[in-house]
Parts: C-alpha cells; structure tokens; sequence
C-alpha cells in the first residue's frame, strides 16, 4: 500500500488500487498545481513514486478532493468519487476499476 509519508509536504492518505476508501471521508488539497478542467484554476494533485500515479482532483474547488484516480506500476487502476449525502453522511465511491492492457 502506498503511504502519505512517501510524498514530503504533502499529507494525503495511502492509497493504492485496491483501498476501499470506505472510512476514508474528505480529503483536503494543500495548493493544487495543475488545472486539470481547463478553467484557470488549480484543482488537481498529482503524485508518482516506484508505485505507481495518483490523481486527487478538486472539481467544485472547495479544496476538497471530490475524484481520486491511482494507476499502479503493474497496470492496476481504479478511481473514486467523493458523494455527500442530504443527510449529512457521505463517501467514496469506486466508479472504475480494472487493468491496463488486459
């Protein structure tokens, strides 16, 4: 499993393909550096390491990741998106998974 320990400066949580994320809840983005949506401002953390990719996005620019992407070395892959819910719970919800090229 990948650990946030691995990324100096930054405190996102270890996470890798197969996390379930299920008690993971919000996830805040310390100074974005990439604006994955084109709109002139900065939602996206991208992370590498001998692990692999993570994507943590910030689509409604709360500074709260609302989508995570992980791409694994090994061509493992998921990605999430974080609901809330009218009655005040929410969660991360896997919309993807698989392998690379198979």
């Amino acid at each position: 499993m990948i650990t946030s320990g691995e990324f100096p400066g930054l405190d996102l949580p270890g996470v890798d393909a197969s996390s379930p994320l299920d008690d993971m809840g919000t996830v805040e983005l310390h100074h974005p550096t990439q604006d994955i949506d084109g709109d002139g401002t900065l939602d996206t953390i991208t992370t590498s390491d001998d692990h692999g990719l993570r994507v943590w996005t910030d689509y409604d620019h709360d500074g709260f990741a609302d989508h995570l992407t992980v791409i694994e070395k090994d061509g493992d892959y998921a990605a999430w998106e974080f609901h809330r819910h009218p009655d005040g719970t929410s969660e991360w919800i896997r919309t993807d998974q698989g392998t690379l090229g198979k």
